[in-house]
């Protein structure tokens, strides 16, 4: 649909990381100006996993831009 209806943009998506680097809470930052594609922003942000050798991760946050271009 976000192709059909030419929809680009970027996001910015806070990802709070439990400690074993799994995601523990996303939220918007800033938006493409698109549901649909901040939606898909926020679902992407969920399925991140981060490793740190010897850092507790526990409550540390990270920016994660995500990018929308149609080619």
């Amino acid at each position: 649909m976000a192709r059909h209806m030419h929809e680009e943009g970027n996001a910015m998506v806070d990802v709070v990381l439990g400690s074993e680097g799994q995601v523990a809470q996303v939220s918007l930052k800033s938006s493409t100006g698109y549901d649909d594609l901040d939606s898909t922003a926020l679902a992407a942000a969920r399925k991140v996993q981060c490793t740190a050798q010897g850092h507790a991760l526990a409550g540390t946050h990270v920016l994660l831009p995500v990018t929308f271009r149609l080619h």
